[in-house]
């Protein structure tokens, strides 16, 4: 099992997204043994970063406000991965894992302040801004490909996958539903 990332489709270019997750699922497709490789995109458990903001001012401040992105539970995530260790019919598949429509960072933050009971202000960064931040915690060319996708998405970045419902039986968790799971974290 191989926990990669879509960009090794959709930005193969991108040194840090595609290039090296090309080469790392290369190495396990020739391994010789029975591989699943899992591609989510945005996690829904990203926007654990605006908890602090949340908890001591009620804002979140991100970039590309209206850019709409399926992003996906990890608890499908890890659903999907159990399956495939405990189930025939995994092996040497590909799962494009995603949340089950795309969901705005303005959206997001709206589903946080429902989940609290009380609104959340939104204030857009911009790119400069944003990238800056990243830049206190992430390597550069990472930086670069991930303003990329969260900004100007390819129709591919964007798409809803079914990858979680075929495997899960179920729709994958709406990114409200991780908000009120995980409400603790904002308060």
């Amino acid at each position: 099992m191989l926990l990669s990332s879509p960009g090794v489709a959709t930005r193969p270019e991108s040194a840090s997204h595609g290039v090296l997750g090309l080469s790392i699922e290369e190495a396990v497709r020739g391994s010789g043994v029975a591989w699943t490789i899992l591609r989510p995109g945005n996690f829904d458990s990203n926007t654990y970063a605006w908890a602090p903001s949340v908890r001591a001012e009620r804002t979140v401040a991100a970039p590309f406000a209206d850019v709409a992105l399926p992003a996906v539970d990890p608890g499908d995530i890890a659903g999907v991965a159990a399956a495939a260790l405990r189930e025939d019919g995994h092996a040497g598949q590909i799962y494009e894992l995603t949340g089950p429509a795309p969901v705005t960072p303005r959206e997001q933050a709206a589903a946080i302040g429902a989940a609290l009971g009380e609104p959340i202000r939104f204030v857009e960064q911009t790119p400069d801004q944003a990238r800056a931040q990243m830049l206190t915690f992430m390597p550069a060319d990472v930086v670069e490909t991930t303003l990329a996708i969260l900004g100007a998405p390819t129709p591919a970045e964007r798409r809803v996958s079914p990858d979680v419902e075929r495997v899960l039986g179920r729709a994958p968790r709406r990114y409200a539903d991780w908000a009120r799971a995980n409400i603790a974290a904002f308060r």
